[in-house]
């Protein structure tokens, strides 16, 4: 099993989210990274996994609202 890993820019075109907003979502710890040196990076099949636990918990909220 290979990782596949991508830097902050990456991840940003990946997620179609601004680079801010996921450097914000590091500095609180929301979601899954680790560093090389002073370098923020990012497993995309940890991505992946937390993007899902993100839609199953928006779902969960909608039935509820």
């Amino acid at each position: 099993m290979t990782k596949e890993i991508c830097n902050i820019k990456e991840l940003s075109l990946y997620l179609q989210t601004s680079i801010p907003e996921i450097r914000k979502l590091v500095r609180e710890k929301k979601i899954p990274h680790f560093r090389v040196g002073n370098r923020i990076k990012f497993d995309i099949n940890e991505i992946n996994k937390w993007v899902e636990k993100l839609q199953e918990e928006t779902s969960k909220n909608s039935l509820f609202t």
